[in-house]
């Protein structure tokens, strides 16, 4: 039989490799974004912060269809796969079309607010049409990832989400820079080149999902049930609210950054995508406990969904110690990739530095966020998680404006806040109700 090891593992790696693809599209983003200049980018910054808030409220539907999937999974109840995934395309497919209305309207406002200069509140709208626009394929293209995952078939998920990724690759700079009989649409070229790609992603996925039989057919999709909508909602709401809040402390976070200069914003998303690494890898296991947690609570193997968590923590703890090293010891060279720009250098290598002190509890919070999710039990996870993600702006603004601290305050502030957050998590897993 194979060990929990190896199974957490061989759930996590196609994860980890999908996303460090998609950390790479971000780097292919910024890279030729960086050729438009330093405003553009961290226009771009902007718009991606507000982003990962609408992708993560999408976890409203999709946290909790890959929860109860999982654990349908785990019961042998095809039915109640079925019925799930179906719910949550409905549910999510209204989710985004409130956004896309909402976000259209309110997006220009929001990246006032953040401060950004003219060139960058400009670039940063122009990306961001887009992707509003596109906020019902992109959903769809999560959500047919979290039913693969649920399956335990994250090889197959992840292969065509790699595949999506090296066309957005290969059409990005067609689109930015106008080569050949491509039109020259600069920031708005490279959010249009992502949803060609991920539509084309999200037409394979839906293929394969029917095709090996883990969803029903797409013409049942026409009729609407709500017999799982609240618990679809009450497993996801918690978790993607607190996602939400994490993805808006930053767009917050912003309005003390930008002080100091664009180069520092643009240098918090460079670093932002070297950190990725650590981001990535610790997501894959988040998945991975979330999958094996679920399936184990559908067979109803308490003690087995109880120690793939503890296993999962310490799998991430071993594997993050190695990158946080090079976060310590050569940030500056590891920044060099990205930019040339001196300032932007040195104030993303300080973020680096500091992060690198506490960057496992980054994998100890993703890998029990993912124990909460597979088991269902997302409240207490955000009860902890919302406050401390908060207390980053509070925390960053004493630091600066009250006690004259420098950039690296606000690097502090986000820090100590991770280190808090995993220490919390890993402690009221615990005391669950379904472990009692």
């Amino acid at each position: 039989m194979e060990s929990l090891s190896k199974q957490i593992l061989r759930l996590a790696w196609p994860v980890i490799w999908g996303q460090l693809g998609m950390l790479a599209f971000d780097l292919v983003d910024v890279f030729w974004m960086a050729k438009l200049g330093t405003e553009t980018v961290a226009g771009v910054a902007a718009a991606a912060f507000l982003d990962w808030a609408v992708y993560s409220l999408m976890g409203v539907t999709t946290i909790g269809c890959a929860t109860l999937v999982s654990q349908a999974v785990g019961a042998k109840n095809q039915k109640q796969a079925y019925d799930v995934a179906r719910e949550s395309f409905h549910l999510g497919l209204l989710v985004s079309l409130f956004l896309l209305f909402f976000l259209w309207f309110s997006s220009p406002f929001i990246f006032h607010w953040m401060g950004l200069d003219a060139k960058a509140h400009a670039a940063a709208l122009a990306y961001y049409q887009v992707l509003i626009f596109g906020a019902p394929v992109f959903f769809t293209f999560i959500l047919t990832g979290q039913i693969f995952n649920a399956y335990g078939d994250t090889k197959t998920s992840n292969f065509i989400l790699t595949g999506a990724i090296g066309l957005n690759a290969l059409l990005d700079p067609f689109f930015i820079f106008g080569w050949g009989p491509f039109p020259t649409w600069g920031a708005f070229g490279a959010s249009f080149a992502s949803l060609i790609s991920f539509t084309v992603g999200m037409g394979i996925r839906l293929y394969f999902l029917r095709k090996r039989g883990y969803i029903d057919s797409l013409t049942t999709y026409r009729k609407w049930s709500g017999a799982y909508f609240y618990r679809i909602l009450s497993i996801g709401i918690p978790t993607a609210t607190a996602r939400v809040v994490w993805s808006l402390v930053y767009p917050l976070l912003s309005t003390l950054i930008t002080p100091f200069g664009m180069s520092a914003m643009a240098a918090l998303t460079m670093a932002h995508r070297i950190e990725g690494i650590a981001y990535c890898t610790a997501y894959g296991f988040s998945v991975a406990v979330s999958t094996l947690v679920g399936q184990n609570i559908g067979r109803k193997d308490i003690q087995s969904a109880r120690q793939t968590a503890y296993q999962g923590r310490r799998l991430i703890t071993v594997i993050l110690l190695p990158m946080s090293l090079l976060f310590l010891l050569i940030p500056e060279v590891l920044m060099s990739f990205l930019s040339q720009d001196p300032q932007v250098i040195s104030h993303g290598a300080s973020y680096l530095r500091i992060i690198g002190l506490l960057e496992i509890f980054l994998g100890w919070e993703m890998v029990f966020e993912g124990g909460f999710n597979g088991v269902g039990e997302t409240r207490p996870y955000m009860l902890i998680s919302i406050p401390l993600t908060l207390s980053r702006y509070p925390l960053a603004y004493l630091l600066v404006h009250r006690l004259g601290g420098s950039i690296e305050s606000i690097w502090w502030a986000i820090s100590l806040s991770t280190l808090l957050k995993g220490i919390c998590l890993n402690l009221a897993f615990e005391k669950l109700k379904a472990f009692k």
